[in-house]
């Protein structure tokens, strides 16, 4: 069974966990503070992210597919309906161990090899999962012996033959990163077996199908490094991520970030996102994220990713297509989106405000999301919602996307948002620190991307738990020697602003607590318990006055992580602000 959606608990547990106070988790002291401040990179979003992989570049418009699960008992049914939705792809698994049952007999009669073979038929393409065990071999752990592997390579070759070119790509495995889902035998050096393993099926099947690294859990651009240094990039044609997160907000400097990663060890691979979902009942929310994440990754070059999955199921209700034959928002926002992503793929327009999202497929058609005000289309021009609706009367923007058609230009009105800690994360908007000392005398540590197993985020290793994500974050230390969140707003001009924000934690430890400065004046102060709408806090900025919103640990370490969001109004403008959960 594939381990997907675990993942949406283990981002919650790693997002969350960061001040847990477990077992061996232990407060981070000054000490440790200064002696990382040193070594701390520039503050990465003091310049511009470098651009999305150019081993990304296809042109033909990124491969939007969905997941089945033919492999766990689906019935065939389920193609009239991906076929509905338009998905020129599937994801799925044929595991090795029910393929060969003795050694060099492959049997591709059974219900899940049907159900792909029929979806072949279709016309759509196949991405097959295929974790390196079977009994046979190796004592059914992944496969580490030269016979061993050599077997595995042997019905990957077997299954390139059966299906040709209906492949789109074999996955080696699944959500590598995730627990026990890479099960070789205990003492082996995981890379370097993988690579070899990787080594082997990219010799067997000689280009005939895509060899697809991966998957992991979120984008591991941590957990990767170690496979790259091993030489894993070399033996594959991509590597597959699973970006789940909640807000799409982020994604693009992830994808960012791992293709740097991928740049200093020497190659560049194209990134699949073999599955990527958001788990909502609120499904027109989900439909919209839809639209937004899937442009993003078309964005940033992505040419194949699936949405998981087709259909809801008992243990994910929220997160399919359809449900009980009907289809969902979600898959409205899936099938409307096909057409866009066939022109291509998408660059960024600027329209003059960093909270406003508008990527343009093709000549005439924008995606278009940001902070809320008016938009004015000429005419010939037409506006849908994330679901395909048409959009009547006055055309307002906001979180939720739209897709805008038509060669007339876009301008958008002025809008009451300054400055956003979600839409504005890792950008020039707002800076991210750790921060140290007493409120008299604090001390400002400047943060850098961190690549940890799972996700990437302001932080570093000798400060962790410390965290600053898009939507979560986590303090460090105790009350003795606290070290906090920090998120600095520098004003660019005289300006008369109003902070408004909220904050949410686990029923967990004492607290944490919030303060804002203005130049290094206390404006507000809180510790929140559990949840917190932040009032409007005036600010009369001038030119280089500096707005700090700061986190910490309260008196005891631990229970500390928090779900955050953070804004700035222009003054008198400012609407209550809820916290992304």
């Amino acid at each position: 069974m594939l381990s997907t959606l675990v993942s949406m608990a283990a981002y919650a547990a790693v997002a969350l966990n960061t001040s847990s106070g477990g077992s061996g988790a232990k407060p981070v002291v000054l000490a440790t503070l200064a002696a990382t401040a040193a070594a701390v990179a520039p503050v990465p979003n003091a310049t511009p992210l470098p651009p999305a992989s150019s081993a990304n570049t296809a042109t033909a418009g990124m491969q939007f597919g969905t997941q089945t699960h033919f492999s766990q008992g689906w019935s065939q049914s389920a193609l009239a309906q991906a076929t509905q939705l338009g998905a020129p792809l599937l994801r799925d698994s044929l595991a090795w161990s029910a393929a060969e049952p003795t050694p060099g007999t492959y049997n591709f009669t059974g219900p899940a090899a049907q159900a792909l073979q029929a979806a072949c038929a279709r016309g759509l393409r196949l991405i097959v999962t295929v974790p390196p065990a079977n009994p046979l071999y190796d004592g059914g752990k992944w496969v580490t012996t030269a016979t061993g592997q050599a077997a595995y390579a042997a019905y990957l070759d077997a299954l390139a033959t059966r299906f040709g070119t209906c492949l789109a790509g074999i996955q080696l495995g699944n959500e590598l990163n995730g627990g026990s889902n890479m099960a070789f035998p205990a003492g082996t050096d995981a890379p370097k077996a993988y690579v070899a393993l990787a080594h082997a099926v990219k010799a067997r099947l000689g280009g005939r199908v895509p060899v697809v690294a991966g998957s992991t859990n979120m984008i591991a651009t941590g957990f990767l490094k170690p496979f790259f240094a091993a030489g894993l990039l070399a033996h594959v044609d991509a590597i597959s991520v699973h970006p789940y997160r909640l807000r799409g907000e982020g994604l693009d400097i992830e994808l960012a970030n791992l293709d740097a990663a991928m740049t200093a060890a020497g190659r560049r691979v194209p990134v699949w996102a073999t599955e990527f979902s958001v788990d909502s009942p609120d499904t027109a929310f989900a439909a919209g994220e839809l639209v937004k994440q899937a442009t993003l990754l078309a964005g940033a070059g992505v040419p194949v990713a699936s949405w998981y999955a087709l259909l809801d199921q008992t243990w994910f209700p929220d997160m399919g297509l359809i449900h009980d034959g009907g289809v969902k928002p979600q898959g409205r926002a899936f099938a409307a989106l096909q057409p866009v992503l066939a022109l291509g793929r998408p660059t960024r327009v600027d329209l003059g405000d960093p909270l406003l999202f508008a990527w343009r497929f093709g000549a005439e058609t924008t995606v278009i999301w940001g902070a809320p005000r008016s938009l004015f289309i000429g005419a010939g021009g037409s506006v849908t919602d994330a679901m395909g609706s048409a959009v009547s009367g006055p055309v307002m923007i906001g979180e939720a996307p739209l897709i805008v058609r038509g060669t007339t230009a876009l301008q958008p009105g002025a809008s009451d948002w300054v400055a956003d800690s979600l839409m504005g994360w890792a950008t020039a908007q707002w800076r991210a620190y750790a921060v140290g000392g007493p409120p008299t005398k604090l001390a400002y540590t400047p943060l850098a991307l961190f690549n940890d197993q799972f996700d990437s985020y302001f932080g570093a290793k000798g400060l962790r738990p410390l965290r600053i994500g898009t939507t979560s974050a986590a303090p460090a230390g105790d009350g003795t020697n606290p070290v906090r969140t920090g998120l600095r707003y520098t004003a660019p001009q005289t300006q008369a602003l109003e902070l408004r924000g909220c904050m949410v934690k686990a029923a967990s430890g004492d607290g944490v607590d919030l303060t804002v400065l203005r130049n290094g004046k206390v404006l507000f102060a809180r510790v929140v318990t559990a949840s917190l709408t932040i009032d409007p806090v005036p600010l009369d900025l001038s030119l280089g006055d500096k707005v700090d919103v700061l986190v910490g640990p309260n008196r005891t370490f631990g229970g500390d992580a928090y779900r955050y969001r953070f804004v700035l109004f222009r003054k008198g403008q400012g609407t209550p602000v809820d916290c992304p959960s």
